[in-house]
């Protein structure tokens, strides 16, 4: 048996929740980072959603149609359930999810493809909840730096 002191955070409850969402790969490499692009953008607090790929899961054509059902559906609940407003999409370079998947067709595939699925991401997004903001972004590393790129939702 552990004997540990239990450990409090610094933070406080907050009883309401964000308004924004954001659904990005679980790579614990950018979550700092992602927290400042969303107070960047004058949200405090964020919902978030993180699994391998991240909004590539949106994109029934290209994913497992069962990871595509769940990250769906967990999208749905935490955007009805929780009332968000905004949803930013982010993919980054160097992901382990297309490396596995497209790793054989190089960087420049890897990066049109997750910014087709940024698009595709967003636009199921829109279409399913109307009157939702989606704002998707490319994010890459650069000079010991995150950088986040918007991604236009139309070429």
């Amino acid at each position: 048996m552990i004997d540990e002191k239990p450990f409090v955070s610094r933070h406080r409850y907050e009883h309401h929740h964000p308004t924004v969402l954001a659904i990005y790969c679980s790579d614990g490499r950018f979550t700092d980072a992602v927290e400042d692009l969303a107070t960047h953008l004058g949200h405090e607090r964020i919902d978030t959603l993180t699994i391998p790929g991240g909004p590539a899961l949106l994109n029934r054509w290209v994913a497992d149609y069962l990871e595509s059902d769940t990250i769906t559906r967990a999208a749905r609940f935490l955007i009805i359930g929780h009332h968000i407003e905004e949803v930013l999409l982010l993919a980054h370079a160097n992901c382990g999810y297309y490396q596995s998947r497209h790793g054989t067709m190089g960087p420049e595939f890897i990066a049109e493809q997750q910014v087709q699925d940024l698009r595709h991401a967003a636009e199921q997004l829109q279409k399913e909840h109307t009157g939702i903001r989606v704002r998707p972004f490319f994010v890459h590393p650069e000079a010991e730096r995150i950088h986040f790129k918007p991604v236009a939702l139309h070429d």
